[in-house]
């Protein structure tokens, strides 16, 4: 399908509407975190802790995310090449990269949770809950990061199915135990974040069943003579960039986050809202972009380099379309949807100007997003961390701290600040494309030696 079928649409639209389908659940179960967080007496403040957070702990999972971009472009690029060999050993380094990593977050992030909030200038109960909510999610990362090896390794081969079934069934579980741990045990906080942790939990064995006994694809071998640390370095090459964007992304997102929480509660919930309806119609692109990435990975690798370069045209205009039509859809209805999570009247108001802020600029986001995965794909993730880094730090963060100081706009100076680097973001990505060399960056053996193929 990836390296032959046509027209590419169809097996984009193919591939992408499980990844749809589990975008989705995840976002519907982070529109139920909020709203019944919101129903509680101290609802704004709850919601405005869980914004206080998600970008520091963003900040560790990128590092996940990282080496699943890794795994799936080095993965996909030694399937495009028939190397099973390789795809195997990688697939193995991915999966003991991801345990490492996942045990040693857990350990910094559960005991610098305190020192972290106070630095961001967290007070009273929005302290209390977001230590509370971080210490409880740090222990997610140890299940969190194998599924992100796994998805890649599954991804890598074209099967978007078997993530969905686990993801979903994981989301299905979180959306189920989030009200019964919030209302029904009146665990709050630390119930929103306990039904997220349990549900990891209980997909781990399944993941672990399909790594290790799968009916087709890549079967995972711990062999000692897999585990070595040539691997571990081209994993990391590729991972690092990726990372060091996202987690970098993450800390400005922190440092957002602060300034906007100088506004107010209202103002910080109305930003966490905004978000949780931003990410539900975004997704659509998410699920394209991630297919793109692959189609790059596997055509690079089979050396079909006017095949990748159709299959981003192809993802780009996807993209933009359904961007197009959600934000016709979504604009006459926004305001609904911000009543779900809070019943306090500045917070709504802040919200739904944010909210229509927000939504004007989704068509550059599809855009930025099938460039990011492209990138991604082809294993030059320096350029994604360049796009990443120039989009928050050389234009959102200065515009925002403009506006704030320089102008009266208040919260919606932010808001337009947003949507100004959005624009802004797009041309820098158009130039870094017109750098891409689509050359493979993977191993083949070649006189009982291995070279370097980049």
């Amino acid at each position: 399908m990836i390296l032959y079928e046509n027209p590419m649409w169809k097996g984009i639209v193919r591939l992408s509407l499980p990844v749809f389908f589990v975008n989705i659940l995840k976002t519907i179960h982070d529109l139920v975190d909020g709203v019944f967080l919101g129903q509680l007496e101290d609802g704004t403040s709850l919601q405005s802790a869980v914004a206080l957070s998600w970008p520091v702990y963003f900040v560790f999972m990128s590092f996940g995310l990282g080496l699943s971009v890794a795994g799936n472009a080095l993965i996909g690029q030694y399937i495009g090449s028939r190397d099973r060999s390789n795809a195997h050993k990688y697939a193995m380094n991915v999966v003991v990269l991801a345990l490492v990593l996942g045990v040693s977050f857990n350990v910094f992030i559960y005991f610098s949770a305190p020192l972290i909030f106070n630095i961001m200038g967290a007070k009273g109960t929005d302290y209390t809950y977001a230590v509370t909510y971080m210490r409880i999610r740090s222990f997610e990362l140890n299940f969190l990061f194998l599924s992100f090896a796994f998805q890649a390794i599954r991804q890598s081969t074209g099967d978007t199915i078997k993530p969905m079934v686990i993801n979903g069934l994981a989301v299905a579980f979180n959306i189920g135990l989030t009200p019964l741990l919030i209302l029904v045990f009146d665990l709050g906080i630390a119930g929103a974040a306990l039904a997220t942790l349990i549900a990891h939990a209980l997909m781990t064995p399944f993941i672990i069943y399909y790594l290790f006994w799968p009916k087709n694809g890549i079967r995972l071998e711990f062999k000692k003579e897999y585990l070595d640390v040539t691997s571990m370095k081209d994993i990391m090459k590729v991972a690092m960039p990726a990372s060091a964007g996202q987690s970098i992304q993450a800390i400005g997102f922190v440092i957002l986050n602060a300034l906007i929480y100088s506004f107010g509660n209202s103002v910080a919930a109305a930003f966490y809202i905004g978000n949780r309806i931003n990410m539900l119609v975004m997704f659509p692109a998410f699920a394209v972009g991630q297919i793109v990435s692959i189609y790059v990975a596997q055509n690079i690798g089979a050396k079909n380099v006017p095949r990748a370069k159709e299959s981003i045209k192809t993802g780009l205009l996807m993209s933009i379309a359904i961007m197009v039509a959600s934000v016709l859809v979504i604009i006459p209805f926004r305001i609904p949807l911000v009543n779900l999570f809070n019943n306090d009247a500045d917070t709504i108001a802040y919200a739904a100007e944010y909210t229509l802020i927000l939504i004007l600029g989704l068509p550059l986001m599809a855009v930025f997003q099938v460039l990011m995965s492209t990138f991604q794909g082809a294993g030059e993730t320096k350029y994604a961390f360049g796009m990443a880094v120039t989009r928050l730090w050389i234009f959102r963060l200065p515009l925002v701290l403009f506006t704030m100081h320089l102008t009266g706009w208040g919260p919606r100076g932010v808001w337009f600040s947003m949507l100004a680097s959005n624009l802004l973001i797009v041309g820098v990505g158009g130039y870094f494309y017109k750098k891409l060399t689509f050359k493979p960056k993977i191993r083949h053996k070649h006189k009982r030696r291995e070279v370097a193929v980049s």
